[in-house]
């Protein structure tokens, strides 16, 4: 889970997110677009509202800690271990 998430943070805060920053000079604009594209590479998610959502508001979040500290993978590497206990002990549960 650590290595996804740094790899994950690296690639989209820490490269498009910067390089649209760029270009775009704005920051939420930049963040927006980032999360389309973070939404894009979960698309086992299209067909579970519940996690798209679970996917699209930490990726605003990430976005926005990457704009106020660099260091988004951590919260994001501690949010995928919480998730992945609260599913693992049925606190959350998801329709098939």
């Amino acid at each position: 889970m650590f290595i996804g998430a740094l790899f994950e943070e690296v690639l989209f805060r820490g490269i498009i997110q910067n390089l649209l920053l760029v270009f775009l000079e704005h920051h939420w604009t930049a963040i927006i677009i980032t999360t389309f594209l973070f939404i894009g590479m979960h698309i086992q998610y299209f067909k579970k509202p519940i996690m798209l959502i679970n996917i699209t508001v930490p990726s605003l979040i990430f976005g926005w800690i990457y704009c106020q500290t660099n260091v988004p993978f951590l919260v994001h590497f501690l949010l995928n271990i919480g998730m992945t206990l609260l599913f693992k002990y049925n606190l959350i549960k998801v329709k098939h």
